[in-house]
């Protein structure tokens, strides 16, 4: 009795995100790789001061369909997933409405170090389920925690693989400007780099390194969205299809 009640209760969370699969699925059908993303690989419009947005539950839910009518917004990160157990309650709602409005999504984890790794992948990748991503994963690396420097860096690069053996590509990583070069520079230069810097000057990556998406700024005013949202730029020299999940 007691080895049957432990099953189901390992069994409830796939078959829980085997129903959000389905329910998301249908959903985001006329969204994300279809042809209502087709305005979000377009070429930038030069003159526009933000290509995307990326939120949280802080926002609430979203009216996509006004948010969408701001050309100038390509792409979205959504939060999904904290530590081992935190799942954001607006999550499904963003992904699926914002992917039917023709924006490019993806999803971040904000990572801990109150749990362990193994955990934490399992909480973000039975949530941000891959077939309905339009993006490449992202993991949000603000604080060391209890952890030291070779501790949070050996965690993140556990957690990074994890994404790249289920998504198939080694994830984005988020962090501030001054948090990622004290932390984790030179080790993940190498990664598609979302810096927050809330500055009119270009995040500066120690070792060479170069930013992706450039946060610059978390007091943006954004038309179906009521509360400030942060904004974000692409790098000049590159656009939006090199971050795109490769679909198979």
């Amino acid at each position: 009795m007691t080895h049957l009640a432990t099953h189901y209760r390992r069994s409830l969370p796939a078959l829980l995100a085997t129903l959000l699969l389905a329910i998301m699925a249908t959903a985001c059908q006329t969204g994300g790789n279809g042809d209502a993303a087709k305005r979000s690989l377009e070429p930038r419009n030069e003159q526009a001061k933000y290509d995307g947005i990326d939120i949280s539950s802080y926002q609430g839910y979203i009216d996509w369909k006004k948010v969408s009518s701001d050309k100038d917004i390509r792409f979205v990160y959504i939060k999904a997933t904290e530590g081992a157990t935190y799942r954001s309650p607006h999550y499904a709602h963003n992904l699926t409405q914002a992917r039917r409005h023709g924006l490019l999504v993806g999803s971040y984890h904000y990572l801990t170090s109150t749990s362990t790794i193994d955990a934490q992948f399992e909480n973000f990748s039975t949530f941000a389920l891959k077939p309905v991503q339009d993006l490449i994963p992202m993991l949000d690396v603000e604080v060391r925690g209890n952890w030291s420097r070779s501790q949070l860096i050996d965690s993140v690069d556990k957690f990074c693989n994890l994404v790249e053996d289920l998504y198939g590509v080694q994830p984005m990583i988020y962090s501030t400007m001054g948090f990622y070069n004290k932390n984790l520079t030179p080790h993940f230069n190498k990664h598609h780099l979302y810096i927050g810097r809330y500055a009119n000057i270009e995040p500066e990556i120690n070792w060479e390194g170069e930013y992706t998406i450039w946060q610059y700024s978390e007091t943006g005013i954004i038309p179906g969205i009521d509360a400030y949202v942060d904004l974000c730029r692409y790098r000049k020299d590159g656009w939006i299809d090199e971050i795109l999940l490769p679909q198979q």
